[in-house]
């Protein structure tokens, strides 16, 4: 019995913690627990045509654009992999003209938003300078420096 309990209590954080997202599908606004919070608007995503959100902060200001982007590397070639694509989001903060680069995780516009919020790359309808230079540090442009050596 004393177990359960235990087992209850250490597992209350993650439920009491736990933030409710959601992505209009009409207008893209992205709400934290009912309050506004930014704008996330796809475009593209289909096949053959061009991938990228772009991200707005909770005055409007657009803030970011991500962009998917691939390449192809023989070194990755394998027989999952048979043509060695690796397909990657760009992350382009515009204020400061900086880029990082991270593995593809998703298409739809919650997960990303989420992907966002776990960085705490906006806070508070805001982008989080702090937040967003640890990204570009920790993530840097490995992809991209890849697909050069590729050419």
């Amino acid at each position: 019995m004393k177990k359960i309990i235990i087992c209850i209590l250490m597992s209350l954080p993650f439920f009491v913690n736990a933030q409710k997202i959601k992505v209009d599908s009409k207008t893209h606004q992205v709400t934290i627990d009912g309050v506004n919070s930014f704008k996330i608007d796809r475009t593209g995503c289909g096949w053959g045509v061009d991938c990228y959100f772009e991200v707005y902060d909770i005055d409007s200001n657009k803030i970011m654009r991500i962009n998917l982007k691939s390449f192809k590397s023989p070194m990755e070639k394998s027989s999952y992999n048979t043509d060695g694509s690796i397909t990657y989001f760009e992350f382009i903060f515009l204020a400061t003209k900086t880029k990082a680069e991270v593995d593809l995780f998703a298409l739809k516009e919650e997960k990303v938003a989420k992907y966002i919020l776990k960085n705490n790359l906006i806070v508070n309808g805001k982008l989080n300078d702090k937040a967003v230079e640890e990204f570009i540090l920790v993530n840097g442009t490995e992809f991209s420096e890849r697909a050069k050596r590729n050419k």
